[in-house]
């Protein structure tokens, strides 16, 4: 009488962990686990960033083996706009022989992953701004500045503006760095909006790309400002593209993650008494990736973000059935961070 089985058709939210038992080819949940003893599980609509909802019928997974812990690794992928992330798991993630590797989970999500016996541990913070918020005076001040250089304009999709968009990155701030891969969308293809400040003479000054991981929730992928570009262009571009999500009835503008930045939170306040604990793994992250902080400026980013005063939303790596220690070096080398260092560390000794 106790036991209910799982769906995936309620729309009701998530807040407590779960526990599952197998009876047959059913699962079943312990009555308690959710807000309403009666209540069927809740359809969580939530995806990993950079995940993003479209018009199409069936998903489309970008899936990378990682040689080290032999994990599939999906950065991103297009999901019908009405699947559930409980579908795509269960028909498309879980079967994978080896496990699953997801970055950019939020604390929904790393909470049902760990609910099926999965691990899930923080690695940073996403910066979401509710479109209908007040915005800082000093930066609406540097808008208005960045308003006068020139027009913003929304993008198609086309080859003409991929071709653009990737002149752009070549001439913009960070364009000799070695480019990250894979831990954000860096084209510029359906399903993505596109956004760019133009200059006089036609100069882009500046891009913004954005997917949709869920109804009313856009998420940045890509910002891009020309190296030489004048102060406050950034900031007009992104209340820009606020205002117009507000005045289509959005709700959410996502600026991204900033890594090594945490905050403590019931998924994962564990103590790290294990050195092969997912918490152990979540506090050896941050505090590598800040020892490198001379080759990736995570505070700077952080900065950045936090200007537009978002709401600090913690990000965690998952993985299942686990979350190995090889999984590290694996996406270090996939994503390009290594090479990011290598770069930094050669730039420092003068090479």
């Amino acid at each position: 009488a106790g036991l209910h089985p799982l769906d995936s058709t309620s729309n009701s939210f998530w807040t407590h962990p779960i526990e599952i038992c197998t009876l047959g080819k059913q699962r079943y949940r312990v009555a308690g686990c959710y807000n309403s003893l009666m209540s069927s599980p809740p359809a969580i609509l939530d995806l990993p960033l950079s995940w993003a909802r479209t018009d199409i019928s069936t998903v489309r997974l970008r899936m990378l083996h990682l040689p080290l812990s032999r994990r599939t690794w999906a950065p991103c992928a297009d999901v019908p706009r009405d699947w559930s992330f409980q579908k795509i798991f269960e028909e498309q993630l879980q079967p994978l022989p080896h496990g699953v590797i997801l970055q950019g989970c939020n604390e929904t999500l790393a909470r049902y992953l760990e609910s099926l016996g999965g691990q899930a541990t923080q690695v940073g913070l996403e910066a979401v701004l509710p479109v209908q918020a007040a915005v800082r005076s000093d930066v609406l001040y540097m808008a208005r500045r960045g308003q006068r250089e020139g027009e913003i304009i929304e993008l198609a999709p086309t080859a003409v503006n991929q071709t653009k968009i990737a002149a752009l990155w070549d001439v913009s701030a960070h364009s000799a760095k070695p480019r990250m891969q894979c831990t954000f969308r860096t084209d510029f293809e359906p399903p993505l909006r596109g956004f760019v400040m133009v200059g006089r003479g036609g100069t882009w000054l500046g891009a913004m790309t954005l997917s949709l991981m869920k109804p009313g929730y856009w998420h940045s992928e890509l910002l891009l400002r020309r190296g030489d570009a004048p102060p406050g262009v950034m900031d007009a571009l992104i209340l820009d593209v606020k205002a117009r999500l507000l005045a289509e009835g959005e709700r959410w503008l996502s600026l991204g993650a900033a890594p090594f930045v945490t905050a403590t939170t019931a998924v994962d306040a564990h103590p790290c008494r294990r050195p092969w604990s997912a918490a152990c793994r979540g506090r050896a992250i941050t505090r590598f990736g800040r020892l490198l902080r001379f080759g990736y400026d995570y505070q700077g980013l952080y900065r950045f973000k936090n200007k537009y005063t978002p709401d600090w939303r913690p990000l965690y790596l998952c993985g299942w059935p686990e979350l190995p220690w090889r999984t590290l070096p694996d996406l270090s080398w996939a994503s390009r961070h290594l090479h990011l260092m290598g770069y930094a560390a050669l730039r420092r000794v003068g090479l």
